[in-house]
C-alpha cells in the first residue's frame, strides 16, 4: 500500500473513533511524532491505537461513554510537544495524555501531566524517567529491561562485546547498566571497545570501522533508528570488504526490523537480533492477538509490532478505565495504582502499577529475521 494510501486508511479510523461521539465521550490526548523521518512508525502505533478503540465503542464504550482519541503532531521537538500538551489539557480537556514518542518529548509531556495533574499514558520509550512521576503510566518495558535480554543471550557462551552508544541520555545510561553489568554478573562476557557518536551523525562509517578493529562478536547498538541502519549496513561492508567475520549487532525495539530489513536486504540484516515489546503480533493465540489480526485484516493492513504495540498499549489503558472509580484524570491514576494493583494479563503480558511501582510491563523478546524474511525467536 503506497504512503497516501495509509494516511487515508489512517483519518478513516480517527473518523470512524469519532462516530456517535456525545457530550459523554472520553477524551484522549496525543503529542507525537508524524511528520519526521521515523514518522511512519507513529502512523503504525497509531492504526493500532484506533483499532482498539474502535472495537471497544463498537461493544458501548468505557461505562457506555465513547473514547475519542485527539492527536497532534510535534515533529520530535520537545518544545512543540510540550506547547501541544498544554493545549490538549487546557483547551480539549482530555482526561489523559496518551502515545508520546521519544525521551525528549516524553519528558517535555511529562513536566505538563505534572503541573496538570493530567496522567500520560504508554509513552514510547524505555527510559527510566518514564517510571519516576505519580503521573506516569508506561506500558512497556524499559531500555534496562530490552539490555538485560541482550545481555544474557550474548553471555550464554563467553563473548567478545562492542557498545555502540548514542551520546545523550538515551545511549549513555544504558551503557553505564551494562558495564556495571558485565562486572558484576556477565563476567564470561569482555567488553573490547565502546564507541560513541553524537545523536545527529546519520553516517558511521567511522564508528563502524573502530568496532570491527576491535574484533567483537556481538555488539549492542545503542542508536537511533537512521542512525543504526547506516551502522549496520557499514559494518557487513567494511567485514566483507576485510574479509572480516560479521559480528552480531543487537538493536532495541526503537529500531525499525521491517524498515532495515526492506532497505538493507537479507544479507545484512538476517541473523541480527531487535529486542520486541509483546509477543508476536504474527502468531499466537491469545485473544488480543486474534482480535488485534481481524482488526488489520479488515483494514487490509499487515500486521507489524509497532502497530500492535498501540493496540496492546490501548488495551492497557482502558483495562486503567474500566477500574476507574471516576473518569477523571485523578480517577484514573487510581484505575492505575489501585485498580491494576495486583497485576493484569493483558495478551499474555502482565501489566502491574501500583503507588509506588509504575513499571507496566517488563515483557522483552528477542527476534530476527531469516534470510526469506521470516521472523525467528
Amino acid at each position: 500500500m503506497s504512503h497516501l494510501s495509509r494516511v487515508a486508511l489512517f483519518l478513516a479510523l480517527a473518523v470512524s473513533v469519532g462516530q456517535a461521539q456525545s457530550a459523554e465521550e472520553i477524551l484522549i490526548g496525543q503529542t507525537a511524532d508524524f511528520s519526521s523521518v521515523a514518522g511512519q512508525q507513529m502512523k503504525d502505533f497509531n492504526l493500532g491505537v484506533l483499532a482498539y478503540f474502535n472495537h471497544v465503542n463498537a461493544k458501548g464504550g468505557v461505562k457506555g461513554r465513547p473514547i475519542t482519541l485527539i492527536s497532534r503532531d510535534d515533529a520530535f521537538q520537545a518544545a512543540k510537544a510540550e506547547e501541544n500538551a498544554k493545549a490538549l489539557v487546557s483547551q480539549s480537556n482530555v482526561i489523559a495524555l496518551f502515545g508520546s514518542r521519544g525521551t525528549d518529548p516524553s519528558e517535555a509531556v511529562i513536566k505538563v501531566a505534572e503541573a496538570t495533574r493530567t496522567p500520560l499514558v504508554g509513552p514510547i520509550t524505555g527510559a527510566d524517567s518514564m517510571r519516576e512521576s505519580r503521573y506516569t503510566f508506561p506500558v512497556r518495558a524499559g531500555y534496562r529491561d530490552e539490555v538485560k535480554a541482550m545481555l544474557e543471550h550474548i553471555s550464554f557462551v563467553p563473548s567478545r562485546l562492542a557498545v555502540l552508544v548514542q551520546d545523550d541520555k538515551f545511549g549513555n545510561p544504558l551503557f553505564a547498566f551494562i558495564d556495571k553489568s558485565l562486572r558484576e554478573r556477565y563476567r564470561n562476557t569482555r567488553l573490547v571497545s565502546t564507541v560513541r557518536f553524537p545523536r545527529t551523525q546519520k553516517d558511521l562509517k567511522t564508528e563502524a570501522s573502530k568496532v570491527l578493529e576491535s574484533e567483537p562478536n556481538a555488539v549492542i547498538a545503542l542508536c537511533n533508528p537512521t542512525s543504526c541502519e547506516s551502522f549496520v549496513r557499514s559494518i557487513s561492508e567494511q567485514a566483507v570488504a576485510q574479509s572480516r567475520p560479521r559480528p552480531t549487532i543487537y538493536q532495541t525495539s526503537i529500531s525499525d526490523m521491517y524498515a532495515q530489513f526492506k532497505k538493507l536486504g537479507a544479507p545484512v540484516v538476517a541473523g541480527n537480533p531487535f529486542t520486541q515489546i509483546t509477543p508476536d503480533p504474527h502468531r499466537g493465540i491469545n485473544p488480543l492477538v486474534k482480535d488485534y489480526r481481524a482488526a488489520m485484516d479488515r483494514a487490509r493492513q499487515p500486521y507489524n509490532y509497532r502497530s500492535y504495540e498501540g493496540y496492546f498499549s490501548a488495551a492497557v489503558l482502558v483495562e486503567a478505565l474500566k477500574r476507574a472509580p471516576s473518569l477523571t484524570r485523578e480517577g484514573l491514576v487510581q484505575g492505575f495504582e489501585q485498580g491494576l494493583s495486583n497485576g493484569v494479563e493483558v495478551g499474555d503480558v502482565k501489566v502491574r502499577y501500583s503507588p509506588g511501582d509504575h513499571q507496566g510491563s517488563q515483557y522483552v523478546d528477542l527476534v530476527t529475521i531469516d534470510r526469506d524474511g521470516r521472523l525467528v525467536h
